[in-house]
């Protein structure tokens, strides 16, 4: 499907969406750190700091837009159960967003999905249903299984309140530093960086929006460059979060190529040195999604000098044996 023919919220609908998300799940999450990164800062010459979606309840940025679908559902939906994809994070978001609704979630996986991971979701209490190679067959699978059951399914990505759940990650950036001029902020579906650039370029029209993604998985950074959905080469990230496809029809597609001011896709080696910094400078364990925004300042130091610069540290469901082998 070309780029164009896709529906996609306008700017102000979206930014009313954003503003509707706030005070819909502001009970449900709370207002996350900002910290200064003195390191990163006087490396770059610049201001940088941490936006810690990391400590949000479930370890990451997605209870935002898993809340925010949720809680905007009917009574009726819930009985039946939702069913969703994930890599880890979302499943672990729709079952906390479930968890006071007395809900119920049928979560479908990427059988490249790690032990670590699929203990953490079972332990939750999700049903987690192993199918596909990677994490854009599961997604499939798991829509098409919706249909046959008659059942919701609640995208990780491609739901407009999905996108305004995860902006209010950028209201609370805009409230908490004002003169930021500049975000980089992950890219796998596009949720993320489409909620928090609406919100942010409505707070500075100037911001420069900056996504990152994995060089191993750089579906959406080559779908911008196409103008419609590529399917992507399959392989192994520690940016595994932001990994795999992309629905056919993702309104993702359109907002990030409007809103993404620059596109950085980063190497293994990159990511590594970024979850490696955040634990020796900050004492973060952060995933290797989480860490591309500091990989990018410690790759191109001279990009962000003199700028006031949050870099959103998204989340930190790594593999303990993974985090062990990078900080040894």
């Amino acid at each position: 499907m070309d780029m164009n023919s896709i529906s996609a919220p306008s700017m102000q609908e979206l930014h009313a969406a954003i503003a509707a998300a706030e005070e819909r799940c502001r009970p449900w999450l709370f207002e996350t750190p900002l910290e200064y990164s003195h390191a990163l800062s006087e490396l770059c010459g610049g201001e940088v700091w941490l936006k810690l979606d990391l400590v949000q309840r479930t370890t990451s940025f997605k209870l935002r837009g898993a809340t925010n679908k949720i809680r905007s559902l009917p009574e009726e939906a819930i009985a039946r159960g939702v069913v969703t994809a994930s890599t880890g994070n979302y499943a672990l978001a729709i079952a906390e967003a479930l968890r006071p609704l007395h809900g119920r979630a049928t979560t479908y996986v990427g059988e490249n999905i790690t032990p670590s991971r699929l203990a953490l979701m079972e332990a939750h209490g999700l049903e987690v249903v192993p199918f596909g190679k990677e994490a854009g067959a599961a997604e499939a699978h798991a829509r098409a299984i919706a249909r046959e059951q008659g059942r919701e399914y609640v995208s990780p990505y491609n739901d407009l309140e999905v996108v305004a759940g995860q902006g209010t990650c950028g209201v609370e950036i805009a409230r908490q530093l004002p003169a930021v001029d500049t975000a980089v902020i992950a890219v796998g579906g596009g949720g993320l960086i489409a909620g928090c650039g609406t919100w942010l370029k409505g707070h500075n029209p100037r911001l420069e929006l900056v996504g990152v993604s994995p060089a191993a998985s750089p579906v959406m950074h080559d779908s911008i460059a196409a103008g419609k959905v590529v399917a992507p080469a399959i392989h192994a990230t520690l940016a595994d979060t932001c990994a795999g496809g992309i629905d056919h029809d993702a309104l993702t597609l359109p907002l990030c190529a409007r809103l993404i001011d620059r596109f950085e896709l980063l190497s293994e080696a990159q990511i590594e040195r970024g979850i490696r910094y955040l634990f020796e400078h900050h004492r973060l364990v952060a995933e290797g999604s989480a860490a591309m925004g500091v990989a990018l300042v410690l790759a191109e130091p001279e990009r962000f000098r003199g700028r006031c610069t949050a870099l959103v540290v998204c989340g930190r469901n790594i593999d303990l044996t993974t985090f062990r082998r990078i900080i040894a």
